[in-house]
């Protein structure tokens, strides 16, 4: 498990070279309120398990876009370098997307050209329609794909049910600093928001692994849940990339009887896939002290089409 003395953990992401794994995460100091005033730190891990800590590799800046706090991001190798796309302060008037380079991984230049990536009012909601009515333009995940750099960030539907408007919106670029805004990942509409969207391709499929809260899924789908949705990650299927996704009302993805109370709600969990086999890992938050989890070893179902803990 992963834990920073003194600090609080927010969400993190991954990228794995060879035996190695890389973990950039949101911190603060455990003396101020958590999600005001993030920076993002490094660490590193050969089993998952045991981490060495880095530190802090971008700060926040409180004089520009980002507003004082940084948000959650993704790491991608493209065109010779390493790129990492991160949020500035994820509930501002406007959410932004900025870009961060570097030739290692450890050391991080943050790109003159941030922010590079806005919601396009023509495709997606400026703002929530939902519970949370401020802008959801974050939490960027970054692929490739026909030679091209994608990137998908939770968005909100202009068109979709207000109580299930959560949308993923794509992007696509061929030098990470421009980026062409395109129609949104067709989903079923169950939730008003999808936080840290990532879609994994896994033994034929596709899954579209994302977050939420209990109380932002839809009337239908609480309704039909009966009491068994918690503030976890959520996840569809689909045999196709950018969709349609089917919502898998797969409850208990992470387990429910936890001997830490807190990991039961664990959350902006990403797939991480190390040494050919895939894990869940996420952030727990707790007044003991905030932790990433050790892994849970997760595969794909294709008959079935779900995801099943090994």
């Amino acid at each position: 498990m992963l834990k920073m003395p003194g600090y609080h953990i927010g969400d993190s992401w991954y990228y794995v070279e060879g035996s190695c794994c890389h973990c950039f995460y949101l911190c603060c100091p455990d003396t101020q309120p958590r999600h005001t005033c993030w920076d993002i730190a490094h660490a590193t891990s050969t089993d998952l398990r045991t981490w060495t800590l880095h530190g802090i590799v971008l700060h926040a800046q409180a004089d520009n876009w980002e507003n004082g706090c940084l948000s959650t991001g993704s790491v991608l190798f493209y065109a010779g370098q390493y790129w990492m796309a991160f949020t500035g302060r994820w509930n501002d008037e406007v959410v932004r997307i900025g870009i961060a380079f570097s030739p290692d991984l450890y050391v991080w230049t943050k790109a003159p050209q941030s922010p590079v990536s806005a919601p396009d009012a023509a495709q997606y909601a400026m703002k929530g329609r939902g519970l949370r009515p401020f802008c959801h333009w974050r939490d960027p995940y970054l692929f490739c794909h026909d030679g091209a750099a994608w990137m998908l960030t939770a968005a909100t539907s202009k068109t979709a049910p207000a109580d299930a408007c959560g949308a993923v919106s794509v992007s696509r670029s061929s030098d990470m600093l421009h980026w062409q805004i395109l129609p949104p990942v067709t989903i079923e509409p169950v939730v008003q928001e999808l936080e840290c969207p990532q879609i994994v391709p896994l033994d034929g499929g596709y899954v579209l692994l994302f977050s939420a809260f209990a109380d932002l899924f839809s009337a239908q789908v609480q309704a039909r849940a009966a009491g068994k949705l918690r503030q976890t990650s959520y996840y569809m299927v689909s045999d196709q990339l950018l969709g349609p996704y089917r919502f898998a009302e797969d409850y208990t993805l992470l387990p429910d009887d936890c001997p830490d109370p807190d990991q039961r709600l664990q959350y902006a969990n990403r797939l991480v896939q190390k040494d050919n086999r895939w894990y869940l890992m996420g952030t727990v938050w707790s007044d003991a002290g905030d932790y990433l989890s050790d892994q849970t070893e997760v595969a794909f179902d294709p008959v079935q089409k779900r995801l099943i803990r090994k």
